[in-house]
Parts: structure tokens; sequence; C-alpha cells
């Protein structure tokens, strides 16, 4: 009996060992990006409460709370996702700072949660802004950059302290 229970155990080992299943570890950059599998696009940002919206064919994907009202009341619905801009600080209390990778016309916009726009700035050929926030309130904001000369867009979530 003692034979059996032992080799029973050995090869219930064996077998579990061989028989795990390995976990592939990825990582998902912060600033966000898109992965294409064959048709489909999934674009992701991380961080940030809203996202550019796709559709193919009759898919719809849409990502955090931007619909496709908002869209098109901010005049971005065609526009694809901006790369490679950082904010900072956030949170912050008085001011943020952007820096672009590239040098486009930008326009910026201030926005609450609602979409209501509170300030547009719009730059050319710079490489870097500073925008004083020492009149908001305290709250959440939507810090809206579009590329108008490349049609692209990104959305930030600013925290004002």
């Amino acid at each position: 009996m003692m034979k059996k229970l032992l080799t029973l155990t050995l090869t219930l080992l064996v077998s579990l060992s061989f028989g795990q299943t390995a976990i592939k570890k990825e990582n998902i950059s912060t600033d966000g990006g898109s992965q294409t599998n064959g048709t489909t696009t999934v674009v992701y940002t991380v961080g940030e409460i809203a996202i550019q919206e796709n559709s193919n064919g009759t898919i719809h994907l849409s990502e955090g709370f931007i619909g496709p009202d908002i869209a098109e009341a901010m005049d971005i619905k065609d526009y694809t996702l901006l790369q490679n801009i950082n904010i900072y600080p956030n949170p912050t209390q008085d001011f943020v700072n952007i820096n672009f990778e590239n040098e486009s016309e930008y326009q910026i916009n201030i926005t609450d949660l609602s979409g209501k726009i509170i300030y547009t700035f719009e730059e050319n050929n710079q490489l870097e802004q500073r925008i004083n926030l020492q009149n908001l309130k305290v709250g959440v904001y939507l810090l809206v950059i579009k590329d108008v000369k490349f049609k692209k867009y990104k959305i930030f979530k600013i925290v004002k302290k």
C-alpha cells in the first residue's frame, strides 16, 4: 500500500511540474499606444480618463467617458491618437508644462468634466508650453491637445489642488 501511495505521489508531482503553464509578462507604457492584429486596432492609454474611439464596420470601441457627441463637439472625431506628449506636474497648484515631441500647430483646450471649454491656447512650432492654472478652482479638468496640422489629439486628466 505504501509503495502504491509513493508511486502515485511521485507521478502526480512529476505531471504537475511539467504541466504548468508559463505566464508571459508584458508591459504597457505609461503614455499609451496602439496594437494591431489583422484589421483590428486597439488604442490604449494608462492613467487617463478619456481616449480615442474607433469604429470598424459594425464594431465600435469606446474606452473612457468620451462619447461620439463630445468628440464631435471638440472637433476630434476624425483625429488619431497623438503620441509622445508629456505633461507635468500633475497634480498641480499653479501651472502645467507640456512637452511636445515635434513642432507643429497645436490647439490646447482646458475643459471641465462636462466638456465645457474654459481656456483655449494656440501654439505654433513650440516644443514646450507652460500654462498658468492659478485662476482655476480646485478640481479635475481635461487638457485636450490637438495637432491641427496632422489631425491628431490626446486628452489628459489634470488635477488642480
